[in-house]
């Protein structure tokens, strides 16, 4: 036999069998559609470039998601706070190795919300108002109960976790907290029954009309909405933080436990966290960065309405499994508190 000619083929085996390899490297990775997929897309190019790995894209709404994971066909998960929580209760998800993620050290403290599951950026609901009907700026979410403000005031539904979230606020600073309600379900009542609410809505596109034909001088709006309200012109709607802190709306980022590449998969977490795919959620999105060392260009359109720095640390997440579970008898009582 040709020794030459055997050596040859082997090396030649194994150069084709490495590039399969590098070829069928894979992961898949859930995203929801519109901009937040074009984003993601637009990162994703250099990771698959620098790692020789293709990324799948696995477009759908949250719950589609988590459906996805429980039937094994994820590897990385972006999802909301609530269908991670519920993922990590049913054990979907692998713990998140630091040793393999080193920008996780760069979160938020209060973006790690479990050895399973952190925040891959985050929004939040601030405190809109007009500066034409309100001069000074308002510093807390009590505002809202101002005497000044009859039929000016919006809020979201009470079945909506900004509003669901004042509630627990308002019951811990009247005595109570999450497990004893009361106090805030009193204090809501008193906000509905005070002749301030033109409603608690459930279509942001309501408030934010309201808040365009001088109806609204004072309420709840995600940042998002602001956005719009500024980029339409409103020059006449300014808003602020409360001093007790603001509602976040979360994009949170697990590894499925059975990933087909795990240590690939902890590369792409790790990714999602460096400041350049942060920067571009933030400057694409309006999405806030989750680590401290994202430098968002002080020219970006908008930069003031993410949510960073010492307003990030005051974010007030209380417990959503326990919201959850409550928010429909919640509900209910509050109902009764107010005839209806």
């Amino acid at each position: 036999m040709n020794t030459k000619l055997l050596f040859a083929g082997l090396a030649l085996s194994a150069f084709w069998a490495g590039a399969a390899s590098a070829q069928d490297c894979m992961l898949r990775v859930t995203t929801w559609g519109g901009s937040y997929q074009a984003t993601y897309e637009s990162v994703a190019e250099a990771f698959e470039k620098a790692n020789n790995c293709r990324i799948e894209w696995v477009v759908g709404s949250s719950p589609d998601h988590l459906i996805k994971a429980r039937l094994g066909q994820v590897d990385v998960v972006t999802n909301t706070l609530l269908n991670s929580i519920a993922g990590e209760k049913e054990g979907l998800w692998a713990p998140l190795d630091p040793q393999k993620i080193p920008n996780m050290a760069n979160l938020y403290d209060n973006a790690v919300y479990s050895d399973h599951t952190i925040f891959a950026n985050v929004g939040d609901y601030v405190l809109a108002y007009n500066t034409e009907q309100i001069s000074e700026p308002p510093t807390s979410w009590d505002a809202l109960w101002n005497p000044d403000y009859r039929s000016a005031a919006v809020i979201y539904g009470i079945d909506h976790i900004p509003t669901l979230s004042l509630t627990v606020m308002e019951a811990e600073q009247n005595g109570g907290g999450i497990d004893n309600i009361e106090p805030g379900l009193d204090r809501m009542a008193e906000l509905f029954k005070s002749g301030n609410l033109i409603g608690a809505l459930d279509v942001e596109s309501q408030m934010v009309s309201l808040f365009e034909t001088g109806d609204a001088w004072i309420g709840m709006l995600a940042t998002g909405r602001m956005r719009d309200l500024l980029s339409k012109g409103a020059e006449n709607i300014a808003f602020v933080r409360p001093e007790e802190g603001t509602f976040p709306l979360i994009s949170t980022i697990n590894i499925h436990k059975d990933a087909t590449d795990p240590d690939m998969a902890a590369k792409f977490v790790d990714y999602v966290l460096s400041p350049e795919v942060q920067v571009a959620f933030a400057t694409r999105n309006l999405y806030a960065p989750t680590v401290k060392n994202a430098e968002v260009p002080e020219d970006t359109p908008y930069r003031d309405l993410l949510v960073m720095g010492d307003a990030f640390e005051r974010l007030y997440l209380p417990d959503q499994e326990k919201i959850t579970a409550n928010k429909a008898d919640w509900q209910q009582q509050l109902n009764q508190k107010i005839g209806r």
